[in-house]
C-alpha cells in the first residue's frame, strides 16, 4: 500500500510538472516578461453581457507585485456618428451581436487599442461565476461603511446592509460590490470593489483555496470565459501559493464625470493616465522590499521622510488624531500642509500617491507600518501622499520615541 502511494504521489508529481512547461503563464514568469491580465466582472441579460467591473491586472514577475487598475464602466470609448459610447455599451453590442466568446475578444482588441495596453490574457466572470467561487471559499468577511440600501424591482435586485462587519455570502458579497447608489456614485463602487479584491486575495493565499479546487475547476468550465488554459489556471494557483498579499497596489484610471446628450460618461485624464501607466512599466524600480539580500530598511530619524509633502485626514470618529499624525510626521522632516477629517470611517489605514512616484508613498508607509497603498494621480492638491487614518492603526506610533 505504501508503495502505491508512493508511486501515485511521483506520478502527480509528473504530471504537474508536465502541466507547468505546457503552461504560457509560467513560461512567462519564468522568462520574468510583465504580464497584463483583462479582468471583467458581467452580467448576462437579453443576449449581451454588461460589465459591472472592469479590471487591469498587471504582475510583474521579477518583484512578485500587482498592480490593479480599475476602468470606469462608464468610461467613453467612442463615438458611433453622433451617438457617445461607454464601455459597458460596447461589451453589451459585441456579445448581443458575436456572442459571449467573441464579443470579449473584440471588447478586448478594442480596450486595449483606446488604453494603448496588450492583455496578454483575459478572464470574464459571470455574476454566477462570482457568487459561486465566494461560496466555496466560504463566507467572505465584508466590512460596510455607509448604510447601503437599494430595490430594483425589475432587475430582482434588493441591496440592504448597515455599517458594520459582515460574514458575507456570494449573493451578498455579490450585491454588495455592485452597490453604487451613494455620493462617490461609480467610484464609491469601484473602491469597495478594490478593497475587496484585496480581500479576496488575502484568503485565497491561505490553506482554505486546496480543497475549493474542484469547486473552482467545474466554475472554470461552467460559468468562465477566458483564454487561459488548464495548465495556466495550474500555474497560477501555484503562484498564489506562495505571493505575498502585501506586494500589491490600487489605482483607478482618472478623468471627470460629464453629462453628454442624455448619458452620464467618465472622460479620461489622457495625461493622468499616462503617468499611471509609466508608473506601473518602471514598478520593477520602485522601492518595495525584493529579496532578503536587499530588505527595505526602516530609519525613523528627523531626516527619514525629507522630500515627501503630505495631507493627513482623519476616518476613525475619534477628534485630534490626524492632527497628532501631522505634528508627529514633521519631526521626521514631512511637509505636512494639511489636516483633517476624512467624513468617511475607514477600517484600515491607507496611503495614497498622489503622483507617479511611488516609492514616496512606499517609504511614507513603511515608517506608519501600513501595508495599503495605493495611487490615485492628483496634481491640483500640490502634495506626494494622501494619509487616511483608520481605525486599524497603531496609536502606539504617534508615542513612539525617534
Amino acid at each position: 500500500m505504501k508503495r502505491i502511494f508512493i508511486v501515485l504521489t511521483f506520478a502527480a508529481a509528473g504530471a504537474a510538472a508536465t502541466l507547468f512547461f505546457q503552461s504560457s503563464f509560467f513560461s512567462k514568469c519564468q522568462k520574468g516578461e510583465r504580464i497584463n491580465i483583462l479582468l471583467l466582472g458581467a452580467d448576462h441579460v437579453r443576449g449581451g453581457s454588461h460589465s459591472d467591473v472592469v479590471l487591469w491586472v498587471s504582475y510583474e514577475p521579477k518583484t512578485r507585485f500587482v498592480d490593479v487598475v480599475s476602468v470606469p464602466r462608464d468610461m467613453l470609448i467612442r463615438w458611433d456618428r453622433w451617438i457617445p459610447r461607454k464601455l459597458s455599451e460596447i461589451l453589451y453590442l459585441n456579445t448581443k451581436k458575436y456572442g459571449m466568446a467573441e464579443g470579449i475578444v473584440l471588447f478586448k482588441t478594442e480596450l486595449e487599442n483606446f488604453l494603448g495596453v496588450k492583455f496578454d490574457y483575459y478572464i470574464t466572470v459571470t455574476f454566477d461565476a462570482f457568487a459561486h467561487a465566494i461560496d466555496a471559499l466560504g463566507k467572505i468577511p465584508v466590512t460596510v461603511d455607509i448604510p447601503m440600501h437599494y430595490d430594483d424591482n425589475w432587475g430582482n435586485l434588493h441591496i440592504h446592509f448597515e455599517p458594520g462587519d459582515y460574514m458575507m455570502s456570494g449573493d451578498d458579497a455579490l450585491k454588495y460590490v455592485r452597490f453604487r447608489h451613494s455620493s462617490l456614485g461609480d467610484l464609491g463602487r469601484i473602491q469597495r470593489q478594490q478593497e475587496f479584491v484585496r480581500q479576496l486575495l488575502t484568503l485565497c493565499f491561505d490553506f482554505r483555496i486546496l480543497p475549493a479546487m474542484p469547486d473552482f475547476i467545474k466554475i472554470y468550465r461552467e460559468d468562465i470565459f477566458t483564454n487561459f488554459t488548464m495548465p495556466d489556471i495550474i500555474a497560477l494557483a501555484d503562484g498564489f501559493r506562495t505571493f505575498k498579499a502585501a506586494n500589491q497596489r490600487y489605482q483607478i484610471l482618472p478623468g471627470m464625470s460629464q453629462h453628454i446628450g442624455a448619458k452620464d460618461v467618465w472622460k479620461l485624464d489622457v495625461k493622468a493616465t499616462e503617468e499611471i501607466k509609466a508608473s506601473i512599466f518602471n514598478s520593477d524600480k520602485e522601492l518595495w522590499p525584493r529579496s532578503k539580500i536587499r530588505p527595505f530598511i526602516i530609519t525613523r530619524g528627523p531626516d527619514s521622510l525629507n522630500g515627501i509633502q503630505a495631507e493627513v485626514f482623519n476616518a476613525t470618529g475619534k477628534s485630534g488624531i490626524a492632527e497628532d499624525l501631522a505634528g508627529k510626521l514633521r519631526s521626521y522632516g514631512c511637509d505636512v500642509v494639511l489636516w483633517g477629517n476624512w467624513g468617511n470611517y475607514k477600517k484600515y489605514t491607507e496611503v495614497i500617491a498622489r503622483t507617479g512616484v511611488l516609492s514616496k508613498a512606499v517609504r511614507t508607509a513603511k515608517i506608519l507600518g501600513c501595508s495599503r497603498i495605493r495611487t490615485d494621480i492628483d496634481p491640483d492638491r500640490m502634495v506626494d501622499v494622501s494619509i487616511v487614518v483608520g481605525t486599524d492603526f497603531p496609536k502606539e506610533f504617534l508615542n513612539d520615541k525617534k
